[in-house]
């Protein structure tokens, strides 16, 4: 009981210390409304013009999406890419791409506000130093996308 207690309370004091931070993001061709989108573990600033993310490697930052879906769906799936070095995109990996395990309520109603969390590991094999274009993803089993947006990124030793 007492482990228990002690799990709790290390969960709520780090939920209490995450801190989102809305960031500059634009929509892409989707469906679906995207009315926020915020990350924490981001350190934002101005880069030439833009609001860019600064990620730690070594860091798991999270990304929150809100966003309301067009159509119903029995189940969305997330996928994240990004642009380096200009043009080659290259997919970031993920255990589990279904996205009603990261709060998204299933099955998807038309209309039905929807908040979307996940974090993703920024390992050392991420190139550092260059800001990178990260595109989210949240499409419906149609293959149709509900949610496509697109950040600025950059990755720090």
């Amino acid at each position: 009981m007492k482990a228990a207690t002690l799990l709790i309370l290390a969960s709520l004091a780090t939920i209490a210390a995450t801190e989102f931070i809305e960031i500059g993001w634009k929509t892409c061709k989707a469906d679906g409304t995207v009315t926020m989108v915020k990350a924490d573990g981001c350190n934002l600033q101005i880069k030439d013009g833009k609001k860019v993310c600064f990620f730690k490697k070594g860091s798991r930052p999270e990304i929150q999406i809100a966003f309301k879906p067009s159509k119903d769906s029995e189940k969305l799936k997330t996928s994240v890419r990004a642009k380096v070095g200009g043009s080659a995109m290259v997919d970031f990996p993920q255990t589990n791409t279904d996205a009603c395990t990261y709060g998204v309520s299933c099955p998807v109603i038309a209309s039905k506000d929807q908040l979307f969390q996940q974090s993703i590991a920024i390992t050392d094999n991420h190139p550092a130093g260059d800001v990178i274009q990260v595109n989210w993803q949240l499409t419906r089993p149609d293959s149709g996308k509900e949610v496509c947006i697109i950040f600025l990124a950059q990755i720090e030793d």
